[in-house]
């Protein structure tokens, strides 16, 4: 029998934390075994392999070459038994099913929370792991073996991705009280906007690049003042008078109810958006994520999306 197939993941765990600690000691109480313990299981492990991974030091430890490259294979080993340990624990705990999903900050923020809760309490064996990423990214993250479902805008589909129709929602420019375009009544162009200084969100998401193509094709520069990660930072830095910003209707509507900005509608067609599901065509979704893209296509239907 091979001498790595008798490895035990605990003393792999061990070797990791003494290393990262920069002592046996540290890492010993990382791993909740004593000093003595811990030094013997690492030099039984070094017998078995026939090869010295740490040098020990009054002040501490350090690995050897062979310790190093051991050090990088442990941690991918680590990763991957920690998450068979989290799956079997599901299963454990009563899971029968796992959901990867990616969305986009709009989605998140305006309609998958009432969504999935709602999902969740009729489906109790179902796991959703939920990541946000841009539009763009989803797109491409969808394309990999990382995710089984995605939330992005439709004009971000690539090949190989089926969907679903899931909402619509409306970019809206919010302002400051004394900013001049809270007086204007009724919708305003884009690039009526571009004379003034804008918040925007960081590169790679949807909206910065509607707003950049816009003003490209009004001939006109896009301000940015600062760039923040998120619709919610975009209107607290409005609110705070830096700028001028574009934002989904919904999330501008809870703070111009709470006062701190204004809303003003777009005449722009590229402010009315569709977001969409979408999946992977070469892997089939699993009975877990089919009933979810049901349920969620179901709750867009109902909302007139």
């Amino acid at each position: 029998m091979s001498t790595l197939s008798q490895l035990d993941i605990a003393a792999v765990r061990l070797v990791l934390a003494v290393v990262e600690a920069g002592s046996i000691s540290a890492g010993a109480a990382r791993c909740h075994v004593s000093v003595a313990a811990a030094s013997k299981r690492i030099s039984d492990l070094e017998a078995r392999l026939g090869i010295q991974l740490l040098v020990r030091r009054s002040r501490g430890v350090r690995p050897t070459p062979a310790g190093e490259a051991f050090v990088a294979h442990a941690r991918r080993m680590a990763q991957v038994a920690g998450v068979m340990e989290e799956d079997l624990r599901d299963y454990a705990n009563g899971i029968e099913d796992r959901v990867r999903m990616v969305a986009n900050s709009s989605a998140i923020v305006q309609f998958l929370p009432e969504d999935l809760a709602h999902y969740l309490a009729v489906h109790p064996g179902v796991r959703i792991d939920l990541e946000e990423q841009p539009s763009r990214a989803i797109a491409e993250t969808l394309q990999t073996d990382r995710a089984d479902l995605g939330l992005f805008e439709a004009n971000q589909v690539p090949p190989g991705i089926e969907w679903a129709p899931y909402r619509s929602d409306t970019l809206v420019c919010v302002t400051h009280a004394s900013h001049p375009l809270a007086q204007t009544r009724g919708p305003t162009a884009f690039a009526e906007t571009l004379h003034y200084d804008h918040v925007g969100l960081y590169r790679g998401t949807a909206v910065l690049a509607r707003m950049e193509r816009a003003a490209d094709e009004a001939g006109r520069p896009l301000r940015l003042r600062i760039q923040v990660t998120n619709f919610d930072a975009v209107c607290r830095m409005v609110g705070s008078g830096i700028g001028i910003g574009v934002v989904p209707e919904r999330i501008a509507q809870d703070h111009v109810t709470l006062g701190r900005v204004r809303s003003v509608p777009l005449s722009d067609a590229w402010a009315a958006r569709r977001l969409i599901l979408g999946w992977p065509r070469p892997r089939p979704p699993s009975s877990g994520a089919q009933s979810l893209i049901a349920h969620l296509a179901a709750a867009g239907q109902a909302d007139g999306a």
